[in-house]
């Protein structure tokens, strides 16, 4: 494996890391003003226009940001059979649900729950977050 090609999955892996972070936050907009994503350039750009006169403006952006993602995605790529684990697993950790809850929904261990489908969800996402913060929305 080349360098470079070690150097990107080093760093989508911290990226997921981080919206693996906001995600277990997302109904805590303090929690995600700390996150590092919160510190992106496009967040800061759209708490600053946006959300100037909100407590904890980029922990706003970041949670809405977030949410038109899992939205757009679950819109997308809901009835795709390889996705709609995860998608379901994205519109339900949302909505509060730990793993282990999301397991149980899903009839399924909260090992394999998150091995397979957090995984896949959070891939997906951090591919649409990043297009998202790139493209400026």
């Amino acid at each position: 494996m080349s360098n470079s090609k070690r150097k990107d999955d080093n760093t989508t892996i911290r990226w997921e890391r981080r919206l693996d972070l906001a995600l277990k936050g997302i109904n805590d907009r303090s929690a995600l003003n700390r996150n590092a994503l919160s510190d992106i350039a496009y967040i800061g750009k759209l708490a600053s226009e946006s959300y100037s006169g909100h407590v904890f403006p980029r922990g706003l952006a970041l949670h809405d940001t977030l949410l038109t993602c899992i939205e757009k995605i679950s819109l997308e790529l809901g009835d795709e059979i390889g996705l709609t684990r995860a998608c379901t697993y994205l519109r339900l950790i949302v909505q509060g649900l730990s793993c282990k809850e999301i397991a149980r929904q899903l009839g399924l261990s909260r090992e394999h729950t998150s091995r397979v489908y957090r995984r896949k969800a959070l891939e997906v996402l951090a591919e649409e977050f990043f297009n998202m913060v790139k493209n400026g929305g």
